[in-house]
Parts: structure tokens; sequence; C-alpha cells
């Protein structure tokens, strides 16, 4: 099946010159762009999805850059990384998530990691992002957990939708 722009240029290669009408329907509708436009930033959506998701479960760091993914956050890798590196910091830093690792085999509680939030984005940091290529270093090893004040936030979350 031919494209737009294989259909638009066979019709003038016809001779048909009046095609305002076919360059009107194949342009963005300037009307509704607005509601195509996220609510929140990148940063904010992801630390709101990981409050929502932290209700139900601890939270992998696979978990976390699949939502990058599935929800299109970022266009580059590296653009990934400032959004997850970022949103984390802001969750640690507000006292909404412990970040560490799991405790035995079950993906119940997390063991912080006894490291200041500076250390810790560090050591995030060194395995996330300078070993990205190698995820058996940080897919399901890296956790974060609500704290009980960022299950208090989560709540709100879900009642504020």
């Amino acid at each position: 099946m031919p494209d737009n722009y294989s259909l638009y240029s066979g019709m003038r290669a016809m001779g048909a010159t009046d095609l305002g009408w076919w360059e009107t329907m194949t342009e963005p509708d300037d009307q509704h762009r607005e509601y195509h436009r996220p609510r929140f930033s990148a940063e904010e959506f992801l630390r709101n999805q990981l409050l929502l998701d932290g209700l139900a479960m601890c939270v992998p760091m696979a978990h976390v850059t699949s939502v990058i993914r599935r929800e299109q956050l970022a266009e580059t890798v590296a653009d990934q990384h400032d959004v997850v590196l970022r949103a984390i910091r802001s969750l640690l830093d507000d006292g909404l998530m412990k970040i560490g690792d799991i405790l035995g085999a079950s993906d119940e509680r997390v063991v912080p990691w006894d490291l200041s939030i500076d250390a810790a984005m560090d050591r995030l940091r060194d395995l996330f992002v300078d070993h990205y290529d190698e995820p058996a270093l940080w897919d399901l090893r890296i956790w974060l957990q609500l704290t009980p004040e960022g299950a208090q936030v989560a709540e709100s979350l879900v009642g504020g939708q």
C-alpha cells in the first residue's frame, strides 16, 4: 500500500492542482495537539509511576527501565539514564523510597544500602549507567521500596486519580 507522500506525489503528477484539502487532511490537528502533550515531565511521570507501583511490590531496576521504554519517556539511552537518575534521586532525597538489595529470594523487603544518598547514587550510576550493557549487574540486583512516607504519598496519588 503506498504511503501518503506517494499518493500526494502521484496526484500532483497526474495534474491535480488544488490539493489544499489533501494537505489539510494530512497535517497534524492543532486543536487536539494539547491533549497529546504530557501532563508531567518524564522525571515526574516516572517518579509517580514508581510510587504507584511501589504500593504493590518492591520495584527492581528492570521494571524502572520497562516503564521508561513503554511510556517512551526518553529518546536516547543517555536521556533514559538521566531521567532514571533524577527520578530516583528525588525519591531518595524526599524520603519516599529506599534503595538496596532484596533479602533472600523474596521480593517483599529491600535491605537498604548502608550508604549516604550521594554514595548510593554513585553506586547506582556505576552499576546502572556505567555497566548498562551488563543488565545482570543491575536489572534484578537493585531494588526500590516505598518508605511509610512514600506509601502515604502513593495513596494520595491513587486518591487523586
